[in-house]
């Protein structure tokens, strides 16, 4: 699915968004912890944490969006989605 078992969301944050670790554990800080929640909560509440600016915002977003939009459920039999691209 979208998160290794014993990942915390700092080591996800940092895996899939590329943080600096440091970034992810803010972003832990602010109340988030799931890429869902950085993919789509309205982008004010990511501009309320100070010092985040929106080029990197919209980067995280990208890349929070574009891994659950790839991501395949375990038990899935439909096979690779961007195979059939």
């Amino acid at each position: 699915m979208t998160e290794r078992s014993n990942e915390t969301p700092q080591e996800l944050f940092v895996r899939v968004l590329r943080v600096e670790p440091e970034w992810a554990t803010i972003l832990v800080t602010n109340g988030f912890t799931t890429l869902e929640e950085v993919a789509y909560v309205p982008i004010e509440e990511l501009k309320s944490i100070d010092g985040l600016d929106e080029q990197h915002i919209q980067a995280w977003r990208g890349r929070a969006r574009r891994y659950l939009l790839v991501q395949i459920p375990e038990d899935s039999d439909e096979g690779d989605p961007l195979a059939a691209a």
